[in-house]
């Protein structure tokens, strides 16, 4: 039997939780929790290829995360000026997600802030040992992604 502390998943865990804290100390100097700023980094996606009318169970499927938690997320988001919400011309039972000027510009600071979290989880590893650690992230999340 293994030893908890070195079970998969008790790495995983420790990982995803050292990993948003620190993406969470980069974002506090702009006013944004981790879970805020992959909404923008969503919607700065969607909204590049031209998709505005995003429902808001793709947000709440993309950040594992129920309904009344995502709207009260786009609510910051909306009230500190990141994100704006417009009633929909096409479907006026829909509102269309659109990202500010202010958000924009920090659209390339995340990126930034998140790669180099991602580098930093790759330190010392070879650009082999990189493509396998990766593989293998992506099979695990499969098997869990059911």
């Amino acid at each position: 039997m293994e030893n908890e502390q070195t079970s998969c998943s008790y790495f995983i865990r420790n990982i995803a939780h050292l990993m948003a804290n620190m993406q969470d100390r980069c974002l506090t100097h702009y006013g944004l929790s981790n879970q805020q700023a992959r909404i923008i980094m969503y919607l700065a996606k969607h909204n590049i290829r031209g998709q505005k009318n995003i429902k808001r169970k793709d947000l709440e499927q993309y950040l594992n995360l129920r309904g009344s938690s995502v709207t009260s997320l786009m609510n910051g988001l909306e009230k500190n000026g990141f994100l704006e919400r417009k009633q929909s011309e096409k479907d006026a039972r829909r509102n269309e997600l659109t990202l500010t000027e202010k958000s924009k510009e920090l659209v390339k600071q995340m990126d930034l802030i998140f790669e180099a979290t991602d580098n930093q989880l790759q330190e010392g590893m070879s650009e082999e040992e990189k493509m396998t650690f990766r593989l293998l992230l992506g099979i695990a999340h499969n098997n869990i992604n059911v």
